[in-house]
């Protein structure tokens, strides 16, 4: 069996190990002793599990680009039939190839994946050969909606995760459009949305790791995490250099989310990568706050050079709070 999750599992155990070595928790010798129990360098079946793996993923992406550029590339050779029909076809071997793998398997999950993309290949190819006039983001959002029962159905974090991207870019064309709270909100309304949404899927996401093992992973947090605070960051700068236009919802917003995942990725589940993003959301705040409030937007030599010393001081400060929280855990 080839035990990936073992690799990893002994990866944050010599990670664990060296921290104590650092804090002087163990010596050593003991240090080393712990180190040679673990067996030395990953195993042939370990690498062996990662490469197949790798192969896999890579290989059903290779194959939905493939597919979606052989169609670009031969567009007008290609008749409507022959178009239609034959992503279609390549559809449903997928759909059925996934069946018959096992979606309790890695492989089986993997190939519904590469359904799930030519499914939105598909869509696209029917909108562009009939012009149905339907926006782009109805076309993402349809994508997400008929793709929701093979997620349900796969169990997997790629294919949660390809569904979260799908509903951020169906919400952004579709505000993108200037037909929701154009009028209500003094920000980017993109961005506020957008990040306000990774903020509930990163919450649901939380919540259905305590249940379901595809969940229990640290990319889907901190991907959705990133996404979160990178959206409600840039909402909160949009809200700073643009002070006469309203109530700073974007940095109230971004003030919200960020204390309540501080607190419950500080307290509750601790996750240092995930804190490191969240103090560079503060730093970028806080910068463009004292450009904008401290300096009036000047851009002189002494406020740009005063702008320099307070993002060093800023992430001085940062690393040695990150610092500290790592001791205190190898502690």
């Amino acid at each position: 069996m080839h035990d990936t999750a073992g690799w990893r599992d002994e990866a944050a155990t010599r990670s664990l190990l060296r921290g104590w070595r650092r804090v002087g928790a163990i010596d050593a010798a003991t240090s080393a002793r712990a180190q040679a129990a673990l067996g030395g360098d990953p195993s042939p079946a370990q690498w062996r599990g990662f490469l197949d793996r790798l192969a896999l993923w890579l290989g059903v992406a290779l194959l939905a680009a493939g597919a979606i550029c052989f169609i670009a590339a031969n567009w007008d050779e290609m008749g409507k039939f022959l178009r239609l029909y034959g992503l279609q076809a390549v559809l449903v071997l997928a759909v059925v190839g996934a069946a018959w793998l096992g979606l309790s398997r890695l492989a089986g999950q993997a190939v519904l994946w590469l359904a799930m993309v030519l499914l939105g290949g598909l869509l696209a190819l029917i909108g562009q050969t009939y012009q149905t006039g339907a926006d782009t983001w109805e076309l993402f959002a349809l994508w997400a909606a008929l793709s929701l029962p093979w997620v349900l159905a796969g169990r997997h974090a790629a294919l949660w995760l390809t569904w979260a991207l799908l509903l951020n870019v169906a919400l952004t064309l579709w505000l993108d459009l200037g037909r929701a709270w154009s009028m209500l909100l003094a920000t980017n309304e993109e961005l506020l949305a957008t990040g306000l949404l990774n903020a509930l899927l990163l919450l649901a996401w939380e919540l259905a790791g305590t249940r379901w093992p595809e969940f229990s992973g640290r990319v889907g947090r901190r991907l959705l995490t990133f996404a979160m605070i990178a959206l409600l960051a840039f909402a909160a700068m949009d809200d700073i250099f643009g002070r006469d236009r309203g109530l700073h919802v974007g940095v109230w917003c971004w003030l919200a989310m960020t204390l309540v995942a501080g607190f419950c990725f500080l307290r509750l589940r601790r996750d240092l990568p995930v804190l490191a993003m969240l103090m560079l959301g503060v730093i970028a705040v806080v910068t463009s706050a004292l450009a904008e409030f401290v300096f009036s937007g000047k851009e002189t030599a002494f406020e740009m050079l005063m702008l320099a010393v307070a993002v060093i001081a800023q992430g001085t400060a940062a690393a040695f709070v990150l610092r500290r929280l790592a001791r205190g855990e190898a502690a």
